[in-house]
Order: structure tokens, then C-alpha cells, then sequence
């Protein structure tokens, strides 16, 4: 067994000793199993019949969830409502051993919902509410940050730009972070990234590095090759830059010398849905456990590696990244 896997081992297991807090867009997500029946009479629209019905976290909770089934001690912060939804996310959160310190509001749990027959994917339907939440509000969510980065070794961003993450909001926390002496680990939306100074790595996917590197370069020609692009993003934002690459890998970034490239490891992918939070989430635990940036980044494209080829929204755990690492180490 080489130096590589066994450095990678040791810090698999690190993992279960590190704490991290996670901050961002909490979500429900419903799955609705359905047999298709063919077309509806009154109208030409697809006529289906609900099999059966599945519930869980979404968003930064799904981030969080990650992070426990890597093992990762893990404490979220975000908003619910006070709803039923609200009331499922606090149930899952207990049920993974996760620690929610979640602020109720007036506005409703963010609720995704999924129509699926098959390998047919035939419907989303979002309820939310984005309007941007209140001195109040935000007030309270940096109190609650406050109160759990004492206990964590690195904090995570999940921003699916849903109202969350304002400015005001974001200077507070780096702030707190800055004091304290704790990396920021973030996926950021494009309209909300340039409101961060002081972040130690950013995961964009590619569409959000390319929308990105049209902000900070208005009417300019920053390049569309993907090592161009993390460049961009890291000169202009002064952080290490980890992009996501889906079905060509990633490309790692950091903050000085040449990008590298990993070739994504599952050429037949069954199910990419929330492969970029265990990405976030596998960065993040490994960071906090002591790796590099390039150790980092071969864990996080071998959780990848494992998600999207589990069916559904499927966390790593520990055992299964241990086994990865332990497999990649014999010859095919």
C-alpha cells in the first residue's frame, strides 16, 4: 500500500475527531415514486399515479448530513417555518444525528418536491419564500454562528441564494470566523460570492465559475477554459478554488501555483443529484482533519465517485470512502 493511500486512510479516520459548523439554505425535499398511467383525459399532460412517497434534507442540510455520515461532528444553522416541513427537517436532523439550531420564521420551509417514474424525471415543484430576512433575523442567526464556532475547527457555507446569505450577514460571520481563526469553506451562488472577503476556498460548479468570472470581468473576456476560470476566480477573490467539473472531474486550484486536474472516477452515473454538497461536504471534513488541499480534493472526486452511483440523494459514509481509498490502491 502506497504512502498516498495511507496518508488518505489516516485522514478518513481523522474525520471522526474534527467539528464543523455549517451555515446556509435549509431544505425539505420530497420524492414521489410514480407509475405512469399515460395521458390524462382532460388535458395532453402525463397522467400519473403516486407508488410512494420519500422526505429528506436538502440544501445545506444536506451538506450537514454529509458531514455526520462521514463521520464529522456537525451543527447546522439556517431557517425553517413553522410548518409541518419545518417539523419533518427537525425529525430527519435528530434521526442523523445532526445538531440543528435552527431559527423559526414567518416564511416557509423551503420545500422541494420531485416527480419521478422510473428513470423519468417529470416534475419539480418549489415552494419558498426569498425576500431578504430582517435586521432581526439576521441578528439572530450570527448570534447562534457565534455561539457554535467556539466548538467547531471550520465553518461551511452552503448558499443556494435563497435570501439567507446577504451582505450584511456574510461581513458578520467572516468577521466572527477572522476572530476566531477558523477557515471558510464555501459554495456560493454568483449574485451573493462577491459579498465574501476573507473565504479559504470556494467549490463553484461550472456554470456558477462561468457566471461568476462574468462578474468580476463586466464587458471582459476572462477565458472559458476551466483552468482559466479557477485561476480567475482565485487572483480575483484570493482563495483557493476547487471546480467542479461533473462527468470531466474537477480542477483544484490553490491559493499559489498551477491548477491540477482529477478525471472524475464514475463514467456511468446514476444519480448526480446533491453529489456537489458530499463534494462540499468531503473538502470540508478533510480540511478540518488535517489534509492538504490535492488530499482534500482526491476524496472529495472519490465521494463523487460513490454518489452518483447510488441511487438517489446518496451521503458517503466513512466505511465507504475507507473502502474507496482501500480499493483505489489495487491494480484494476
Amino acid at each position: 500500500m502506497g504512502t498516498q493511500v495511507k496518508s488518505s486512510l489516516e485522514c478518513v479516520r481523522r474525520i471522526s475527531g474534527v467539528r464543523v459548523l455549517v451555515l446556509g439554505d435549509v431544505m425539505l425535499d420530497t420524492y414521489l415514486d410514480c407509475r405512469a398511467l399515460g395521458v390524462a383525459d382532460e388535458a395532453p399532460v402525463p397522467l400519473l399515479e403516486i407508488q410512494s412517497q420519500s422526505q429528506a434534507l436538502g440544501g445545506a442540510a444536506n451538506v450537514a448530513r454529509n458531514l455526520a455520515r462521514l463521520g464529522a461532528r456537525t451543527a447546522l444553522v439556517g431557517l425553517v417555518g413553522a410548518d409541518s416541513e419545518g417539523e419533518t427537517v427537525r425529525r430527519l436532523l435528530r434521526e442523523s444525528d445532526l445538531d440543528g439550531f435552527l431559527l423559526q420564521t414567518q416564511r416557509p420551509t423551503i420545500h422541494k418536491t420531485r416527480v419521478l417514474s422510473g428513470n423519468h424525471y417529470y416534475l419539480r415543484l418549489d415552494e419558498e419564500e426569498i425576500s431578504p430576512l430582517t435586521e432581526a433575523e439576521q441578528a439572530a442567526l450570527a448570534a447562534q454562528v457565534e455561539a457554535q464556532l467556539n466548538q467547531a475547527d471550520l465553518l461551511v457555507i452552503s448558499d443556494y441564494d435563497k435570501g439567507l446569505l446577504s451582505s450584511g450577514l456574510a461581513e458578520r460571520i467572516e468577521r466572527l470566523a477572522r476572530d476566531r481563526g477558523r477557515r471558510i469553506v464555501a459554495d456560493l451562488k454568483p449574485p451573493n460570492a462577491l459579498a465574501w472577503r476573507r473565504l479559504d476556498l470556494i467549490a463553484p460548479n461550472l456554470s456558477e465559475a462561468r457566471s461568476l468570472c462574468s462578474l468580476l470581468h463586466p464587458g471582459g473576456e476572462p477565458g472559458d477554459d476551466a483552468e482559466t476560470m479557477a485561476e480567475t476566480l482565485r487572483s480575483r477573490l484570493g482563495c483557493a478554488v476547487v471546480l467542479k467539473l461533473g462527468p470531466q472531474g474537477m480542477v483544484i486550484a490553490p491559493t499559489s501555483g498551477a491548477p491540477s486536474h482529477l478525471e472524475a472516477l464514475c463514467r456511468s452515473p446514476i444519480e448526480v443529484s446533491g453529489a456537489g454538497d458530499t463534494v462540499l461536504a468531503t473538502l470540508a471534513a478533510a480540511l478540518a482533519a488535517g489534509a492538504d488541499l490535492h488530499q482534500a480534493a482526491r476524496l472529495a472526486n472519490l465521494a463523487a465517485s460513490i454518489s452518483v452511483s447510488r441511487p438517489g440523494t446518496h451521503a458517503v459514509s466513512a466505511d465507504e470512502l475507507t473502502e474507496a481509498v482501500t480499493r483505489s490502491a489495487s491494480p484494476s
